[in-house]
């Protein structure tokens, strides 16, 4: 199978770029950024918030490596800390008037690291070798501690206490029924844990690690928090409720319900109570009096990568790949429909779908999985869809195409190839091309020939499917990463190292700059550079380009003025 490149014509004109047509294409934003973000950044996954001695809300971004400041006043977001450091699970702000002022700690639980920011700036690593590092906090006297979740078979979960000098972290407490984001007790010798594996809320003695349980008939209680007058406040991941509990006597009461997953809670000044939502990124106010909440940040996108074009219910929709679930986009109104879902089977990096099914593929976990169409669209909280194949060994799995026939096209970005899988039969594979450099974008173009970008080579290249010969059609792009076919015979690519959407002319060679300055290749967590997730375009009939820009979460919409070209096919 050989790589075979294009005559040189098209390569100069590639590399020389055609005439900015920019000016022909109209802008418009579907899915805009996070409220108040300051331009170009966006979290990931928001999990773990808390409030600083200034008074902002604080918070991880478990998907990318980011951790942000939340001004509820101003209603702004601007990043503190960014790339490679910033990844967190959960953050801790250190008390006034202790050895810990001004120190911000976080938990980066794919790293299996607790890091920091002393007060000088300086970013340093704490502890190291901890999976699953999840929670974090301080506590009043400036001590810092940390938890490990629990992972079935392999290590029961684990409550520690973490030397800012660096120092070997001190085990406090093991097999708590599943800690996670955990508030200093009242009487300064305890924490108050949520038991995420056992559904309740209980006391943790610091001094000798005994577990006093406190009240159980919580759910999948992911956080407990405490307000100024010593109440607790427990949140259930999966179905959205806020309960009040008594520390004395273990009583319950329902204060809220918002949509979920909710991953923890914040407590402010005045007993507002914040919950945070990684899925859209959101962090919601809730009135612990009246239950009345609102989003006071959000994003409808938490991590998005591929995008294609298609239905849901009927109606014309945007199938939006995202670390934290697919989603379905209105392309006119921007909303966006969440399915009910379980992350390991719904968080995906790109997306492909046609009438029976929808095949999303995963660069983090190296897997494909396929949803029946019917049922994804049925699906209830209840009765979320399942996967109905899954494949667990691709190699940084980076693209995904469905071929007219049926077959399964994906882009391996570790091997350098494209893997058919059979409908019926997702493990009967075959190779159809090799040598690949970086392939990313699989697109079936108006010819009916698969196209590939290759992100390390620079090229977009015409994949002969029966000889598996490869042949640049242009080249000298900028990381050409996610690609659409034009109902003219064109392809559309987002060039991620630049910035830019292009449109390439397989026939002439030629590349159109449409828009540059996007938001595109954010860093993503365990994703390989320097694609890290492949980004997303599509487009519609009437050549309309949607694009998702990962760094800011926003997906835009580019319309053209005009007719750009006159060439109908090629």
């Amino acid at each position: 199978m050989g790589i075979v490149v294009a005559m040189l014509g098209a390569i100069v004109a590639a590399a020389g770029a055609a005439p900015d047509a920019a000016a022909e294409w109209t802008r418009t934003v579907v899915v805009p950024p996070m409220n108040g973000a300051a331009p170009g950044i966006g979290p990931h996954g928001l999990t773990g918030i808390g409030f600083g001695p200034d008074g902002a809300l604080y918070g991880g971004s478990v998907a990318g490596p980011g951790i942000y400041r939340f001004d509820l006043d101003a209603e702004t977001v601007t990043e503190v800390v960014g790339a490679p450091a910033g990844e967190a699970d959960d953050v801790a702000l250190g008390p006034a008037g202790t050895p810990a002022e001004h120190w911000l700690a976080w938990t980066a639980i794919l790293a299996c690291e607790v890091r920091a920011r002393r007060p000088d700036g300086e970013i340093v690593v704490l502890a190291r070798d901890l999976p699953m590092i999840n929670p974090i906090a301080f506590l009043p006297d400036g001590r810092l501690l940390a938890g490990q979740a629990s992972v079935p078979g392999v290590q029961s979960d684990t409550l520690l206490e973490i030397d800012l000098n660096g120092g070997p972290p001190r085990t406090l407490a093991r097999d708590l029924g599943g800690i996670n984001a955990f508030a200093p007790g009242a009487d300064g010798a305890s924490i108050i844990i949520p038991r995420f594996d056992r559904g309740g809320v209980a006391r943790v003695d610091l001094a000798t690690g005994t577990v006093s349980p406190i009240a159980d008939g919580l759910g999948v209680p992911a956080a407990v928090k405490r307000d100024s007058q010593g109440g607790l406040y427990a949140i259930d991941w999966p179905t959205g409720r806020i309960t009040y509990v008594n520390p004395d006597s273990g009583e319950t009461i329902r204060v809220a319900t918002v949509p979920p997953p909710l991953d923890n809670i914040a407590i402010g000044p005045d007993d507002t109570l914040y919950v945070s939502r990684p899925p859209d990124n959101a962090i919601i106010a809730v009135n612990r009096d009246t239950g009345e909440h609102a989003v006071v940040f959000s994003s409808g996108l938490a991590a998005p990568g591929g995008v294609v074009l298609t239905t849901f219910r009927g109606r014309p929709a945007l199938a939006v790949a995202d670390i934290y679930g697919y989603r379905f986009v209105d392309p006119v109104s921007g909303a966006v429909t969440l399915l009910p879902f379980d992350t390991a089977t719904n968080a995906s990096s790109a997306i492909a779908v046609d009438e029976r099914r929808i095949v999303l593929v995963n660069v983090r976990r190296n897997s494909l999985t396929i949803i029946d169409r019917d049922a994804a669209e049925r699906s209830t909280v209840d009765a979320p869809a399942r996967a109905t194949a899954t494949v667990t060994d691709l190699n940084a799995p980076m693209g995904v195409a469905l071929s007219p026939a049926g077959e399964i096209l994906v882009a391996n970005y570790g091997t350098g190839d494209i893997l058919r899988l059979m409908p019926g039969a997702a493990n009967d594979r075959t190779i159809v091309a090799r040598g690949l450099r970086g392939p990313v974008g699989l697109a079936f173009g108006a010819d009916g020939a698969l196209y590939v970008s290759e992100a390390t080579s620079g090229a977009v290249s015409r994949v002969d499917r029966a000889t598996g010969d490869v042949v640049a059609v242009a080249m000298g792009l900028s990381q050409p990463e996610a690609l659409a076919a034009l109902p003219d015979g064109r392809l559309a690519v987002i060039e991620a190292g630049a910035g830019r959407l292009s449109i390439v002319d397989p026939v002439l060679g030629s590349v159109e700059t449409i828009a540059t300055g996007l938001a595109t290749n954010q860093v993503f967590t365990r994703a390989p550079a320097p694609v890290y997730l492949p980004g997303g375009v599509t487009a519609g009939d009437d050549g309309a380009i949607y694009v998702v820009c990962d760094r800011d979460n926003s997906l835009l919409k580019f319309t053209p003025r005009e007719s750009t070209t006159t060439r109908t096919g090629g």
